[in-house]
């Protein structure tokens, strides 16, 4: 079955070449000098006299009734004594970066899956990680992610860092052991 080539290049349809393309000069022209009108008349149409502007903010002002201000807790504080106890209790003196531990709160969601979600997320990035659920005062249940404790700053840093590289955000908190 022979085909001749000549009928089937006798069906195809030659593409019109394009006509030249309109100049969009005249319009663009036109575009700025309507611009150019529009900004030099606009100012002298919506400008209002100075005057009135200042007779507004005077009889502001003078509704005002200001009275003179008057601050006397320089005299106050001059003339009290504050006295410091000599026996304080030893307990009170303790270094309290001690007895603190950090935690990184890496997330806080409303779904639990979510949370568990991340959690296992960061023990595959050999983190150690737990949720905790906890009540906010309009009585939603938000289910927090916690990285850590942490004694050591540098420790936590890097734990931080580890985070961050995993474009995940982290909350530094600071709780008592």
């Amino acid at each position: 079955m022979a085909q001749n080539s000549s009928k089937n290049g006798s069906n195809r349809y030659t593409r019109a070449q394009p006509s030249s393309e309109k100049s969009s000069r005249p319009a663009f022209m036109s575009g700025l000098v309507i611009g150019a009108l529009i900004m030099y008349f606009f100012p002298l149409i919506n400008e209002s006299s100075p005057s009135d502007a200042a007779a507004a903010v005077n009889e502001i002002v003078e509704k005002a009734d200001l009275k003179e201000l008057k601050f006397d807790f320089y005299t106050l504080l001059k003339e009290t004594e504050i006295l410091v106890p000599d026996d304080q209790d030893s307990a009170n003196t303790a270094d309290p970066e001690k007895d603190a531990v950090y935690v990184l709160q890496a997330g806080s969601f409303k779904n639990i899956r979510d949370a568990e979600n991340l959690k296992v997320e960061l023990l595959l990035m050999n983190l150690s990680a737990e949720s905790e659920s906890v009540k906010s005062k309009n009585g939603d249940i938000w289910h927090r992610v916690l990285v850590g404790p942490f004694t050591d700053t540098s420790k936590m840093a890097s734990a931080r860092a580890k985070l961050a590289e995993n474009n995940i955000d982290s909350l530094k908190l600071k709780r008592k052991q």
